[in-house]
């Protein structure tokens, strides 16, 4: 038995902040410099995608990414940057403005940590057995979900995380097509 392994490349257009959740020297949100994208992150942005494009009542989004009824099938990697590794992670202050004076708020500066690459990868691997017909669809799911993913981590609709991935997986219209059927099923 075979295991089908997928690699999505990521490409940066702006710096990203994936947060720790803790705050650390002087940053009210600080990243992992070693471990900026983590796997978690990947899954739950590309579910998000898959969600967004089938409707949250889609059976395929919990058959490819997991459930309450059962787990995914598929297992994914931390992201790793390309030969050029991850930028230097930098501190970029972000202030509250007040909406009725347009002035910056009272004690609503937040110095945030953010980094960068030029590109990453990362990989989804079947964990599980999958028949030759399940095994299409899920790919296709998968293979479509990142390539609609323009944006990751925090802070993605304020200009931040901003990123093409693009898989092994050649999509046609047609493919688009089948992928969007399944959110009518």
């Amino acid at each position: 038995m075979s295991t089908s392994t997928l690699r999505f490349d990521i490409t940066f257009h702006t710096p990203f902040r994936v947060s720790t959740g803790h705050a650390r020297d002087e940053l009210d949100a600080a990243i992992d410099p070693e471990l900026p994208l983590p796997s978690t992150s990947l899954k739950g942005l590309m579910r998000a995608t898959a969600v967004k494009l089938l409707g949250k009542n889609a059976e395929i989004v919990g058959s490819v990414f997991g459930s309450p009824r059962h787990e995914s099938p598929w297992r994914w990697s931390d992201a790793a940057p390309d030969e050029n590794g991850w930028h230097r992670p930098k501190a970029a202050a972000r202030l509250e403005i007040d909406r009725d004076t347009h002035t910056a708020k009272e004690d609503m500066l937040g110095v945030r940590e953010q980094i960068g690459a030029e590109h990453a990868w990362f990989t989804v691997t079947e964990r599980g057995f999958l028949d030759d017909e399940t095994l299409r669809t899920h790919r296709l799911v998968l293979a479509v979900a990142a390539r609609a993913t323009r944006s990751l981590g925090a802070d993605r609709r304020r200009g931040l995380g901003w990123v093409t991935i693009s898989s092994d997986i050649d999509i046609e219209r047609s493919d688009v097509e089948t992928f969007l059927e399944l959110g009518a099923a």
